[in-house]
C-alpha cells in the first residue's frame, strides 16, 4: 500500500495565498500580513495550513545530532557521546539529565506549537468552504487535524505523563491569568486523545485507495492503529499501577479492530522483512515520514555504514541485542543447550531478521568482508561494539561516489506492530489462547521462524516481549516499551557489551564492556519538563509541577 509524508511547508501556504488572493493580495503594502480569514476561506490555503502541522512528526534521528532512541536503551551504542556539548543518548545512559539539559527538550515546544495550530484550524473551521469537486475534502481536513492533535498529545503523554490539555485557542490579552495551566492527569489526557481519535475516524476515509495523491495523510486506519497503541500504553504497568484488567480488555478490542481493518484493506505482512525499510512504497507500512537522505552529515547511510563503506559508524548495535536473536532451526535462545548455537561460529544459523538488521564481523557488505581490526576499525575517539546496523541501509548506495541512493521511509506504524499489540493486550486480558499464538506466529512465520506454542500467561508475556524486541528493533519502540513495562531499571541499568575478534582461522571472540548504563527508577521513567516552562508557569500556578 503506497504512502508518503506530506512535505508542504509554511512557504506553500504563502504561495497558495498569493495565487488565490490575486490582485488584492499583490496590491498590498509589503508590511501587511495575510489575514486568518484569507487563509481559511480558501480551501487550498486551508489545506496548505494543515500540511504544515505534519512537520513535527518524529523522525529517525533525534534533535541535536544523528542519534537515535535505540542508543538510549539496550539496542545500540552511540559511538561518540556528545552529551557534554548538547543532549543526546549519553544523557540517558549516564543519568546526567536535568530539566535544563536533556534530550528531546525541543519536543515540548514543537508538539505544543503543532497543537496550537490544530486549535487554530478548528477555531476557524467554519470559514473553510466546500470543494465542489471533492465533497469530502473539508471534513477530511478537520479529521486530519483531530488525528494530528491526538498524535502530538500521545507523544507528550508517553514522554511526560500528564500534561496540560489545551483544546482551544488561548489569547493572553483576553485572559492574562488563564494561560498558567495545570498539568492534567494521565486519565484526562488519555480520554481527550481517545475523543479526538473517535471524532477523526468519523471524518476520515479508511484509506486513500481512490485518491493516491493523498497517501500519507491521516486516515481512519491510522486513527484506529493509534487508538490500539494508546490503549496498550494506558493498560501497561507505568500507566496502570493498579493493574485494572478492564484497560487490557479495552486495549485488546481496539488492537484487534485495528489489525482486522488493516488486513482487510491490504496492509498485510510483506514477504521480505528487509524491504519494508528500504522501499519507499510498501504494503505493510500504514504511516511513515521520509527517512534522512543518504549522504552528508546526518545522512542515514553516512552515519550508519561501516568505515570500509565510507560511513561514520555512529550507531553500533549492542551484544545484548545480538544475543537475543534465536536460532532459526530450533526457535530456541542461544542460551539453551538444545538450540544448536556454536560459540565458535556465533553468527551462523540465527533468526533471519538478525541478518536484515545487523552487520557483524566477517559479514560480506558491498563486496567487502567487514573487519573491525582493519578497514572497519573505529575512528579516533569512538567507542564501538564492532557491529553496525543493516536495517534501513541500501547496498546500492556508494558513499565514495555519492551515488545509488533512493528515498526511504521512517516507519511510524506498520502491520507487524498491530499483530504484536493485539497479542500482548489479549494475553494480559485473557491469558493464552489460539488467537494470540496465531498473531504472534504470523509475524514469526514471515521470517521463517518456528511457531511458538504452550505456556502460561507469564511465559507467553515473555515471548511476546521478546518478539517485539526482535521484530521492531531500531524502530524506537524498545525505548518506550521498557518504560511502560517498568523494566528499564533492569535492562537499562547495567553494563552493555560489544565484541572483539582476534586471530585468523580459529577466531576468538571476546565481549568487552563498552559502557555502564545508569537508570534511576525514582526519576528516569518520565522526561523532565523543560525548566523554562516550569519557570514561566509554576510561580503563577503551583499545580504545574515538575516530574520527579
Amino acid at each position: 500500500m503506497k504512502n508518503s509524508f506530506i512535505k508542504t511547508g509554511i512557504a506553500a501556504v504563502l504561495v497558495m495565498c498569493a495565487t488565490a488572493c490575486g490582485k488584492n493580495y499583490l496590491d498590498r503594502k509589503p508590511s501587511d500580513l495575510i489575514t486568518e480569514k484569507e487563509v481559511f476561506s480558501n480551501i487550498e490555503n486551508a489545506e496548505g495550513f494543515v500540511n504544515t502541522i505534519y512537520q513535527s512528526l518524529p523522525g529517525m534521528f533525534k534533535p541535536g545530532s544523528a542519534w537515535g532512541l535505540s542508543s538510549a536503551t539496550d539496542e545500540t551504542n552511540q559511538s561518540i557521546d556528545n552529551s557534554a556539548s548538547y543532549p543526546d543518548a549519553g544523557n540517558f545512559n549516564t543519568g546526567s539529565m536535568s530539566p535544563a539539559n536533556f534530550p528531546m527538550q525541543s519536543w515540548w515546544a514543537d508538539f505544543y506549537g503543532k497543537i496550537r495550530a490544530c486549535n487554530k484550524f478548528l477555531a476557524q473551521y467554519e470559514l473553510v468552504p466546500q470543494d465542489p469537486n471533492y465533497p469530502q475534502r473539508r471534513n477530511r481536513l478537520k479529521g486530519e487535524v483531530l488525528l494530528l492533535r491526538a498524535y502530538y498529545y500521545f507523544e507528550l503523554l508517553r514522554a511526560y505523563g500528564g500534561v496540560p490539555l489545551l483544546l482551544d485557542e488561548k489569547n493572553p490579552f483576553d485572559d492574562p491569568s488563564g494561560i498558567y495551566f495545570k498539568r492534567n492527569s494521565i486519565d484526562e489526557v488519555t480520554n481527550s486523545i481517545l475523543a479526538d481519535l473517535k471524532a477523526a475516524g468519523e471524518l476520515l476515509p479508511v484509506t486513500y485507495g481512490d485518491r493516491p495523491s493523498n497517501w500519507g495523510r491521516g486516515s481512519k486506519m491510522i486513527a484506529m492503529a493509534l487508538e490500539g497503541r494508546l490503549r496498550l500504553f494506558y493498560a501497561s504497568p507505568l500507566y496502570n499501577p493498579a493493574n485494572d484488567d478492564s484497560r487490557w480488555q479495552s486495549a485488546a478490542v481496539a488492537c484487534k479492530a485495528a489489525l482486522d481493518t488493516a488486513i482487510v484493506n491490504g496492509y498485510t505482512l510483506y514477504d521480505n522483512y528487509s524491504d519494508i525499510f528500504t522501499q519507499y512504497f510498501n504494503r505493510e507500512v500504514i504511516w511513515s515520514r521520509p527517512a534522512p537522505g543518504a549522504f552528508g552529515d546526518g545522512g542515514i547511510d553516512r552515519e550508519m555504514n561501516p568505515r570500509s563503506a565510507n560511513g561514520y559508524g555512529s550507531i553500533t548495535p549492542l551484544q545484548e541485542l545480538v544475543n537475543d536473536y534465536e536460532m532459526k532451526a530450533t526457535g530456541l535462545p542461544i542460551t539453551d543447550p538444545a538450540s544448536g548455537y556454536s560459540a565458535q561460529r556465533p553468527y551462523d544459523g540465527r533468526d533471519p531478521r538478525f541478518y536484515a538488521t545487523i552487520l557483524y564481523p566477517g559479514a560480506s557488505w558491498k563486496g567487502k568482508v567487514l573487519d573491525p581490526n582493519g578497514a572497519d576499525a573505529p575512528r579516533s575517539g569512538q567507542i564501538v561494539t564492532n557491529y553496525w546496523p543493516r536495517k534501513y541501509l541500501l547496498p546500492s548506495v556508494d558513499l565514495f561516489s555519492g551515488s545509488g541512493a533512493s528515498d526511504r521511509k521512517w516507519v511510524l506504524i506498520r502491520t507487524a506492530e498491530l499483530y504484536l499489540n493485539y497479542a500482548e493486550a489479549q494475553n494480559e486480558a485473557t491469558g493464552p489462547g489460539a488467537e494470540i499464538y496465531n498473531a504472534l506466529n504470523a509475524v514469526r512465520a514471515r521470517s521463517g521462524m518456528p511457531a511458538i506454542s504452550g505456556g502460561d500467561k507469564a511465559s507467553l508475556r515473555a515471548k511476546i516481549r521478546h518478539e517485539r524486541r526482535i521484530e521492531l528493533a531500531l524502530e524506537d519502540h524498545r525505548f518506550w516499551d521498557v518504560r511502560r513495562w517498568k523494566i528499564a531499571e533492569q535492562v537499562d541499568n547495567k553494563e552493555v557489551h560489544g565484541v572483539t575478534v582476534s586471530g585468523t582461522g580459529n577466531v576468538t571472540y571476546t565481549y568487552p564492556v563498552v559502557e555502564k548504563r545508569v537508570f534511576d527508577p525514582k526519576k528516569n521513567y518520565w522526561l523532565p519538563i523543560p525548566q523554562s516552562e516550569i519557570d514561566k508557569v509554576s510561580s503563577q500556578n503551583p499545580a504545574f509541577t515538575q516530574n520527579p
